[in-house]
């Protein structure tokens, strides 16, 4: 088990690329933000975008399924860390569309450790998230917040 005290800062980690579809793009949007940019290829045409996108939450909604099964992978090799919720995340930026055929590299890094004084069988890992497209650029970034367990009193490292 990995604690809060193992947690190392500033180590970038790849969670997994993921290359978007227009039909899905169009069906995440058609269910979750129904824009004409996000659903419909000719209005797209007619937007700043000049084309069909992806919705930003689609782009953060990958994020979320491939950090979660990079958890499930982790713990299949005995490497768990002992993360709670998150308390949420801050700074979300859309900086590139995200066109059909993009892949994205999702990546995140723990960057402040905080210990919790009112919960101090907890602490607070801050990280920054981020997906880069096959173009090097970076497409979607965020601030993120983890709760993970301290180390048990008498638990060695």
């Amino acid at each position: 088990m990995r604690y809060f005290e193992d947690i190392a800062l500033e180590t970038k980690r790849t969670i997994g690329d993921y290359t978007f579809t227009q039909a899905e793009m169009i069906h995440f949007a058609q269910e979750f933000d129904p824009q004409p940019f996000h659903i419909d290829p000719e209005a797209a045409l007619a937007s700043p975008f000049r084309g069909l996108v992806a919705s930003g939450w689609h782009t953060v909604a990958i994020w979320m399924k491939l950090m979660v099964a990079d958890r499930i992978l982790a713990h299949s090799r005995g490497e768990r860390a002992a993360f709670g919720p998150s308390p949420g995340f801050r700074d979300l930026k859309w900086l590139k569309p995200v066109h059909a055929g993009d892949t994205l590299t999702y990546s995140t890094m723990a960057t402040q450790k905080t210990e919790l004084k009112t919960r101090p069988h907890w602490g607070l890992i801050g990280s920054h998230n981020e997906a880069v497209n096959q173009n090097g650029e970076v497409a979607m970034s965020f601030l993120g917040q983890v709760l993970c367990m301290r180390r048990p009193a008498g638990t060695a490292p």
